[in-house]
């Protein structure tokens, strides 16, 4: 035996396994997003957002013309429904991110963290009322829980944590609206960023006119609201990419990466306080999802070997 044949065989990447990569990928730059903004927190929640969604559609339409879906992009603006929800769920994903950059810019960056945690079980309630589907045992223990979590958090912070809440149930409808057309993801985020091009292009001229826009004022400033666009597009393209290679319930296990970098970045990095009653509050959120994930992995599990030939 020579040397050359003792070296290891380097084995490619199976579809599944590029697909985990690339969605641990987009949950990293999700997560590592929160760290980003709060290096630019002395900057309209506005402007960011509205930067975001600008320099997100350059990068949208390179990516459609790179995969070649136009066909796809005129078939779904084609539609008078599908343009109408699409219109609705860019407005919707705006205002989540402008008020997701407020909350780091506020300190309340862990209150924000807990609103993406309990998104996935705001998604089984939407499918409950909605879509006909009934609730596993597993699912109202998840619920349960997390309304527990919800009231340890409102005595914690002495207010409802609306802003958590918000975030939470506003992604969760962006969601929901787009399962409800045959439009890809990729495709459909364009359409988004295009439909609310002119009303950013309008706001950041307003800003402008009112000497608080920071985009021009210097070469960092300019670089970082560009960065906004550029960040939130890869990111989509990446999960884009890798939820179509992954099964749902490692889609669902993963979707826990960014809101846990969040969490981390407002504790160690930004230095939010974490008293014993608010790490209670989280601790039952992370026993709801840990509950709901088990029972997810199990039910993916039971009907991938029903569907399997006998």
């Amino acid at each position: 035996m020579t040397v050359a044949d003792e070296r290891p065989v380097s084995r490619a990447l199976t579809n599944a396994e590029k697909g985990v990569v690339l969605a641990v990928m987009a949950h990293l730059v999700w997560g590592g997003m929160a760290v980003y903004f709060g290096l630019i927190r002395y900057i309209s929640p506005v402007e960011i957002a509205v930067n975001r969604g600008i320099w997100a559609l350059p990068i949208a339409v390179a990516v459609v013309w790179y995969l070649g879906q136009w066909p796809e992009v005129r078939r779904a603006v084609a539609s008078p429904r599908n343009l109408a929800i699409l219109t609705l769920t860019s407005f919707l994903i705006v205002f989540n991110w402008g008020f997701y950059v407020w909350s780091i810019g506020q300190g309340r960056t862990l209150e924000s963290s807990l609103g993406y945690f309990i998104n996935p079980l705001l998604n089984v309630v939407m499918g409950y009322l909605f879509l006909g589907e009934r609730f596993t045992t597993a699912q109202k223990l998840a619920l349960a829980l997390t309304t527990v979590a919800v009231l340890v958090q409102t005595i914690a912070l002495g207010h409802i944590p609306w802003l958590g809440l918000m975030l939470a149930v506003t992604f969760c409808l962006y969601g929901f609206l787009r399962k409800t057309i045959p439009v890809g993801p990729t495709q459909g985020f364009l359409i988004e960023v295009a439909i609310i091009a002119l009303p950013l292009l309008g706001a950041q001229w307003w800003l402008h006119s009112r000497g608080e826009t920071y985009f021009g004022t210097s070469v960092f400033n300019t670089s970082m609201l560009i960065g906004c666009g550029v960040m939130t597009a890869v990111s989509l393209m990446l999960f884009a990419a890798s939820i179509r290679r992954i099964r749902y319930s490692t889609a669902g296990l993963l979707q826990y990466i960014s809101p846990s970098l969040v969490f981390l970045t407002a504790v160690f990095v930004f230095g939010e306080p974490m008293d014993t009653v608010k790490l209670a509050s989280f601790v039952i959120i992370w026993v709801a999802l840990a509950i709901f994930s088990v029972a997810a992995i199990r039910d993916e599990r039971v009907r991938r070997q029903e569907m399997e030939p006998v």
